[in-house]
C-alpha cells in the first residue's frame, strides 16, 4: 500500500521499542494535538526510555494498515485488538490535548 498520509514523510512520529524492533504490532496510535502520531503497542510497560522517534513514512513500512487512519483529525486516538481487527477511533483526554 502507498503512503497516503497528507503530513510529509518525513513527519517526526513516536513508537515505542517494541513497535519499531517488531516485537508488537502497532495496536494504539494517537494524532495529538500538536500534530505528534504516536504509533505504539498497547501495552502499559512504557515509559519515555522506551520512546523512539522515526519518520511517519517508516511508521508506514513497519505496519501499513495505519494508512487506514489518514484522516484521523488531531485529538483523536484509535485503538485495536489485533492487526486483523477494526480501529475504533476514541477522543484523546483534555490533559493529553494540552500536552
Amino acid at each position: 500500500m502507498d503512503y497516503i498520509f497528507a503530513d510529509p514523510e518525513n513527519t517526526a512520529c513516536f513508537v515505542c521499542d517494541h513497535v519499531l524492533s517488531r516485537q508488537r504490532p502497532i495496536l494504539h496510535v494517537t494524532h495529538d494535538n500538536d500534530g505528534y502520531w504516536q504509533f505504539l503497542c498497547g501495552q502499559n510497560d512504557h515509559d519515555m526510555s522506551t520512546a523512539k522517534i522515526i519518520s511517519l513514512k517508516q511508521a508506514t513500512e513497519i505496519d501499513n494498515t495505519i494508512n487506514n487512519l489518514y484522516e484521523m483529525p488531531m485529538g483523536v486516538g484509535a485503538n485495536r485488538k489485533s492487526i486483523h481487527d477494526n480501529w475504533e477511533p476514541f477522543k484523546l483526554p483534555d490533559e493529553q490535548k494540552e500536552a
